[in-house]
């Protein structure tokens, strides 16, 4: 059997308006007075949880008439006239008479507070209105749907980022990365912002590593936010700018190294003892050498500085970075130069900071220990060669060696003069 609810308040209510209406003394409406009418029409509310509403009836010739409150969505009766009728103590109905207007008041509105409320007045015919009460509720995000606060993963692999929101009316998610940078969302698209409670980030990068913001917002403030840390955990890569170096005794050299690994990689120098890799011997700090390092999220600048450059010190020199998923290393190899050998020094370009490392580490080669002194003409193909006139140098400076592609010649003056002499005198002999 169904229940038509409207029938049943209207004559739950015609019961409450009797026995107040007797409480009172009255009895309704007198025959030949003028029925009540609605001045203008209840107001609607919107108001935030744990805020207070009022909704405002204004009758004119009321006469004996009362006037009712009633919670439609819920079927309660409220208020009869001043009379509070429900147990919620949070409600109360006030009148004032001046202006003929009958107010409900609800303070610290809840989520169920919202709905319909009729005022109804119980002439004969009865008339009514409906004003609505909305209840809104700030955004929050919900951690149980929600992504944890810290997440690592492999490079290459795919990653989903969700983030629930709830509150009234329901809040939209949006996603951005904390330091500004772009969201690649695949297919070579890319943007600052993403909509929508998950985020998939395909084939995960090590550039795509950082903190990921989900922000909720539904129109009521404050709007919120959840901070998720993403870890691309990758084997280190080495790259070395300059991986010959040649110098005049007494001077000063600084090797440059970069590297990139996640999970932070352990890094040293070592120098190359002629064996297997297990025998170099790790460098530690002295009076003349030292070595130093910064770094800056996966990214760590290696440098390793010779003062005094000595004899002893011509050899290979190997950077190594090592973390629980691999090991990578690159090399320079120090030799000796004349002092005055200016003419062969390399030209080359300002190499680029830290913060821009190429995109792939350039691959390094180890260089057999060599202590001789090279020829003024050396070139090695492949490797990015220098050669210092002067005291002091910096590998950091060189990225990119210039070649005309022309062979560096060496100058034979003396043996020139031999050879001439030598063909004159073979000349006479014949």
């Amino acid at each position: 059997m169904t229940v038509n609810y409207t029938t049943v308040i209207d004559i739950i209510t015609q019961f409450a308006f009797a026995i107040v209406s007797k409480r009172a003394g009255s009895s309704g409406t007198v025959s030949g007075e003028q029925a009540p009418i609605f001045l203008e029409p209840v107001n609607n509310a919107t108001v935030v949880i744990g805020r207070d509403a009022s909704l405002t009836c204004t009758v004119e010739h009321l006469g004996a008439n009362k006037v009712a409150w009633i919670h439609l969505d819920r079927h309660m009766i409220v208020a009869i006239h001043q009379h509070l009728v429900t147990r919620i103590p949070r409600y109360s109905a006030t009148h004032d008479a001046h202006r003929n207007t009958w107010t409900l008041t609800l303070r610290g509105a809840q989520p169920e507070d919202a709905g319909r409320y009729l005022c109804q007045v119980n002439s004969n015919p009865m008339i009514t209105q409906v004003g609505i009460v909305d209840v809104v509720v700030p955004p929050v995000i919900v951690d149980a749907g929600s992504s944890a606060s810290h997440i690592t993963i492999r490079e290459g692999l795919s990653l989903t980022l969700t983030c629930r929101g709830d509150g009234v009316p329901a809040p939209k998610v949006t996603w951005r990365r904390e330091d500004g940078r772009p969201i690649y969302l695949g297919e070579k698209r890319k943007d600052v912002m993403s909509d929508g409670e998950s985020l998939t980030l395909n084939k995960i990068g090590r550039t795509e590593s950082g903190a990921y913001l989900c922000i909720a917002s539904n129109g009521v403030p404050p709007s919120v936010s959840k901070r998720i840390w993403v870890d691309v955990e990758f084997p280190p890569n080495v790259w070395v700018p300059a991986q010959i170096v040649g110098l005049p005794l007494g001077g000063s050299v600084t090797f440059d190294c970069f590297t990139e690994a996640q999970p932070k990689a352990i890094t040293y120098w070592a120098r190359t003892a002629g064996g297997p890799p297990e025998s170099d011997l790790v460098l530690l700090p002295s009076r003349r050498i030292h070595a130093d390092s910064t770094s800056s999220g996966y990214r760590t600048h290696m440098n390793l500085t010779i003062q005094s450059f000595e004899a002893k010190d011509i050899g290979t020199y190997r950077c190594v970075a090592k973390n629980s998923l691999g090991e990578a290393e690159g090399s320079v190899q120090l030799m000796e130069t004349e002092p005055d050998n200016s003419n062969n020094e390399m030209i080359v370009e300002d190499f680029p900071s830290v913060e821009s490392p190429p995109t792939t580490p350039q691959k390094t080669t180890v260089i057999p220990r060599s202590t001789a002194k090279p020829s003024t003409s050396t070139w090695q193909q492949g490797n990015r060669v220098q050669f210092i006139s002067n005291n002091s140098y910096s590998t950091g400076r060189q990225s990119t060696v210039r070649n005309s592609g022309l062979p560096l010649l060496p100058c034979w003056p003396q043996q020139l003069t031999a050879i001439i002499l030598l063909i004159v005198v073979n000349k006479l002999l014949l």
